[in-house]
């Protein structure tokens, strides 16, 4: 994935916003719907028609605040956005209920049933935290008014994703470091010089590989001429044993 700058404008001031920042939004909106699937399973509240509805508006909510912006920003960079399994099949739901092919029970029941895949998603729950700003999941959102803010600014949401990620110290260590990369109003031109960067990386990563496996492979040659020298002094010594024992056998024995 290419990790070139996106501009867009908020208010009268630009705003930048790298690749990998949305990517890391994205990992931040799948631990929050892992999370809310994870509290609904475990949840006695009484599933009535009433509860479903405002859970599926809280649930519309997320999906406008932390994913379909961002999707969106991917989409005007033409770039295909990066969404970990686990949340593509939410995107899947969400946009299905927009679309009218869901209504408010359906996407309730798409949501609730919804298993996570051993081969897929399964890994969206070791991204839940402990703690989320605008957790309403902890609520009885069925006796309490819809009150979420109607916007988030994008430094918020990065401030949320940089907070997520200081309770996850063993996944940030997983991340790979950010570059950050000359930008400019292109998105075609900025692509190209990600790839020229990526390449240079990768070809210096490459010489280092080979130049630590040149002197790996010397290493070993060494030990392998030094085991080679015990061998023969082994051999030695057991020729110069043998001849011993020949020569003992081949004396006359005294009267």
């Amino acid at each position: 994935m290419t990790s070139s700058y996106m501009l867009y404008s908020r208010d009268t001031s630009p705003a930048v916003m790298n690749l990998w920042d949305t990517v890391h939004i994205f990992e931040y909106a799948t631990s929050r719907f892992a999370t809310i699937q994870e509290a609904l399973d475990k949840s006695y509240v009484p599933r009535t028609p009433h509860f479903q509805e405002r859970f599926v508006q809280h649930l519309i909510w997320e999906g406008d605040r932390f994913v379909f912006p961002f999707i969106n920003m991917c989409a005007t960079n033409n770039t295909p956005p990066c969404l970990p399994e686990y949340l593509n099949q939410i995107v899947k739901m969400l946009t299905s209920w927009q679309i009218g092919v869901l209504d408010n029970p359906g996407l309730f029941q798409e949501f609730v049933t919804h298993r996570f895949d051993i081969l897929g998603d399964l890994m969206a729950r070791y991204r839940t935290v402990a703690i989320y700003q605008y957790g309403w999941w902890k609520d009885r959102i069925d006796l309490l008014l819809f009150e979420m803010p109607s916007r988030i600014p994008l430094d918020e949401v990065l401030e949320l994703y940089h907070a997520h990620i200081q309770q996850t110290p063993a996944a940030h260590m997983l991340l790979p470091d950010i570059r950050r990369h000359a930008s400019g109003p292109d998105p075609l031109v900025n692509n190209l010089r990600v790839i020229r960067d990526d390449l240079e990386q990768f070809g210096t990563t490459l010489q280092d590989w080979l130049a630590r496996k040149m002197d790996d492979g010397r290493l070993a040659l060494e030990d392998m001429a030094w085991l080679e020298g015990l061998v023969d002094d082994l051999h030695d010594a057991i020729a110069t044993s043998q001849m011993l024992l020949d020569e003992e056998r081949g004396s006359p024995k005294e009267d």
